[in-house]
């Protein structure tokens, strides 16, 4: 049973050039590519001191209908933003989100070979690779990395938009690898996190393609996985504009055991 705790540490900022996501054109408009940031030394800096205590497993949140195992599909990638092919480059606000993974049964010791799968929907509020969504050739919008040496991943995205009786949101699921030398057995997070309520009200009354679909009935606060599942502890905090694109750093805090 995850142990609930405050948002200490799961954000922190961003900063440098990686990789592209997509520029917002407007509705059905071309997108341009633009660089976006990666994770900041000052970043790595705080998640590596604050590796030293102890720290509770992140809440998590409903896996939801929209999971694939992408590990199986072959989507180790960072720029989620288009097909894997390259094709149907998803329309909107440019997003780098970095991705902490850490020990919480080991000193909050920051683990590398994790797998932390991403997946959330477009602007329009519609998953890819799903046969419900008419979508189920496409891989947009999904994608996983395994966390480097320093204990993270980067991926270049978009933010996502809404869809009825859900707050905007993105899903992440966590696995860390196993380690025979130590015996430490697999470890699994699967959580939602969010955006602040202002931003989501903005994009949906003033942002295309984002304001095509109106604003959303249901907010943060009325929404079950984050007022009852995470309780309101996975809300990210963002760095940049509409815009120059936004960035946000989140940590996940993981169940591992030794034999």
């Amino acid at each position: 049973m995850p142990v609930s705790r405050k948002a200490a540490l799961k954000v922190l900022g961003l900063a440098g050039g990686g990789f592209f996501v997509a520029r917002c054109g407007g509705s059905g408009g071309a997108s341009t590519p633009i660089a976006t940031a990666t994770s900041s030394s000052a970043a790595l800096a705080t998640a590596t001191a604050a590796a030293t205590g102890a720290c509770a497993v992140t809440p998590e949140g409903e896996i939801g209908p929209y999971f694939t195992d992408d590990s199986a599909s072959g989507y180790n990638r960072s720029n989620i933003v288009a097909n894997l092919d390259g094709t149907q480059v998803q329309t909107g606000v440019p997003f780098a989100l970095t991705v902490f993974v850490r020990d919480s049964e080991n000193g909050c010791a920051l683990l590398t070979g994790a797998q932390v799968d991403i997946w959330h929907c477009n602007a329009s509020g519609v998953y890819s690779n799903e046969s419900s969504e008419s979508t189920s050739p496409d891989q947009w919008l999904r994608g996983y990395q395994l966390t480097n040496s320093a204990g993270s991943v980067t991926f270049g995205t978009i933010l996502p938009g809404w869809y009825a009786g859900r707050t905007t949101h993105i899903h992440l699921r966590v696995r860390s690898s196993y380690s025979e030398a130590s015996s430490t057995t697999d470890g699994t997070n699967t959580t939602q996190v969010f955006f602040d309520q202002t931003l989501i009200d903005s994009l949906s009354t003033s942002v295309s393609p984002y304001s095509a679909e109106g604003v959303n009935p249901t907010t943060n606060s009325g929404d079950r996985v984050y007022a009852t599942q995470t309780l309101g502890e996975n809300l990210l905090s963002l760095s940049g504009s509409i815009v120059a694109g936004y960035t946000a750093t989140f940590t996940v805090d993981l169940p591992i055991t030794t034999e």
